[in-house]
């Protein structure tokens, strides 16, 4: 089982329209509403990976009760701590025609201090049933940046290793209690590192440095391009299957959720390599995101490109 934390969900609401154009009224022709936000899409590909699963994090208000009645409908396992402040609304806009997305998130709720105590308190009588934790995603406000700092450190008394996947401070402060496996892309770590990795001197400079903290795997991802890997006895580059993509938001909690499936099966590394990018290329072919298929991951993984790279 592999419990996920969510401490900034969102009601995502996507409307598919014929055209998009700034500046002028549009009438969806479909409108899509899910639970949404990073680990609860780690959640539902676990889910439909066939791995038992558990969503954590913070819901509030009227929004999050539409979060947790849609989960319920999705049969998408869920326990998240009730908050005074409203879960976020996210809009996202589908073009048609251009085929494109264009997305705008409400700024998240303010927690209280009680709220994030009481996720720690939780998470931690938890701990003991799951093989796994991943922690996903922004702060949905200031004050609260230890969060992934503190679960990491019950983790560890638990021996429950931990994916982090976050950006900026939360990543920042995440990193000094060593978390087990990382995930930034290149845009989240340039905000947080200064480091652009797009120039392989970039990418070696930055899987240097999180190396550091003792991670045993980590995927520096860069969209459709060449993401650098370190795992614990080599590093590699893997080039990702040319594809036609639909959407890709979602796409690096897809691979999120395969690395953490596969790993738990200890496939060998380029294996598992190979089943974690597919696993982004295959949700990008979907509409929605978190979309998971084992066939089609494990068929997309034989186009995964993987070569040795030197530090």
């Amino acid at each position: 089982m592999i419990l996920t934390i969510t401490p900034n969900p969102m009601l995502d609401k996507t409307l598919s329209v014929p055209a998009f154009s700034p500046g002028v009224t549009h009438r969806a022709q479909r409108v899509v509403t899910i639970g949404s936000g990073k680990g609860i899409n780690v959640a539902r590909a676990l889910l439909q990976l066939g791995e038992r699963t558990l969503a954590t994090g913070f819901l509030g208000g009227y929004a999050g009760k539409h979060v947790r009645q849609l989960l319920d409908e999705e049969k998408l396992p869920h326990d998240f701590v009730e908050t005074s402040g409203l879960t976020r609304i996210g809009f996202t806009v589908f073009d048609a025609e251009r085929k494109n997305y264009t997305a705008v998130f409400e700024p998240g709720p303010e927690l209280r201090a009680d709220e994030v105590d009481r996720l720690v308190t939780k998470v931690d009588q938890l701990l003991p049933q799951y093989r796994a934790v991943a922690l996903c995603g922004s702060m949905p406000s200031a004050g609260f940046d230890d969060l992934y700092f503190r679960l990491i450190q019950a983790a560890q008394k638990r021996s429950v290793p931990v994916f982090l996947d976050s950006y900026q401070e939360p990543l920042r402060q995440g990193l000094e209690a060593r978390p087990d496996f990382l995930k930034p892309n290149r845009d989240e770590a340039l905000q947080t590192f200064g480091i652009d990795s797009r120039e392989p001197d970039g990418m070696k400079a930055l899987l240097r440095q999180l190396a550091q903290t003792g991670a045993q795997w980590i995927f520096l991802t860069d969209g459709e391009r060449k993401v650098g890997i370190s795992a614990p006895d080599q590093c590699y580059l893997a080039t990702p299957p040319p594809i036609n993509p639909v959407n890709t938001l979602g796409s690096g909690d897809a691979m999120v959720a395969a690395f953490l499936f596969g790993w738990l099966r200890k496939m060998a590394a380029e294996d598992l390599i190979r089943f974690t990018i597919a696993a982004g290329a295959v949700n990008a072919e979907a509409f929605m995101p978190g979309f998971a298929d084992l066939k089609r991951i494990q068929n997309m993984a034989k186009r995964v490109l993987v070569e040795p790279f030197h530090l």
